[in-house]
């Protein structure tokens, strides 16, 4: 845990700085938490909170950083194989999936496309696993729309009944 502090002050140190920003720190964030999957939901948090502050930055290339490393940390997450199988544990569903919700804050377009294609993917490689995710990605999806101003985003879903599957597929304006 001190690593993650520590990890996370270089960070936060980068934000009153004029030089650019190290993503060295970032990189750090990511290997310590892909290394410890198993202990996720004693490190989820203070990674995550540390990821978070990163896409707020005004500099594009730390924040592409950052929100390259929540999602691809969500993305690992979610396909992991825990004890107690994911689709069957609603608190460490909602714990996974909270970061990418915490994403609809931002105002800035980069998040938030990243975000709703960090969706789109879960929902075509592990829309079986998040059972009690919907109303989250729901919420996502309503949230990046009203940011924008923008119509509704459509979707279409399709289902290929053999293999009970759902797919989802933007509508143009992603």
């Amino acid at each position: 845990m001190e690593f993650i502090d520590s990890a996370g002050k270089l960070v936060d140190k980068d934000f009153f700085t004029s030089r650019e920003p190290s993503l060295f720190a970032v990189a750090k964030l990511l290997a310590t938490a892909l290394v410890n999957l198993n202990r996720v939901e004693v490190l989820w948090h203070p990674v995550t909170n540390h990821l978070l502050e990163v896409i707020i930055h005004p500099l594009n290339r730390l924040r592409e950083w950052g929100i390259d490393v929540i999602t691809t940390l969500v993305r690992s997450v979610i396909q992991y194989d825990y004890s107690t199988p994911l689709k069957e544990n609603q608190r460490l569903q909602t714990l996974l999936i909270s970061p990418l919700n915490e994403l609809s804050s931002s105002s800035f377009a980069d998040v938030q496309l990243k975000q709703v294609d960090c969706v789109l993917h879960l929902l075509h490689s592990s829309g079986d696993i998040i059972s009690f995710g919907w109303p989250l990605f729901l919420n996502i999806i309503g949230a990046t729309n009203n940011s924008q101003g923008r119509p509704p985003l459509k979707m279409k879903m399709t289902t290929n009944e053999k293999k009970n599957n759902c797919r989802f597929k933007c509508d143009g304006g992603c």
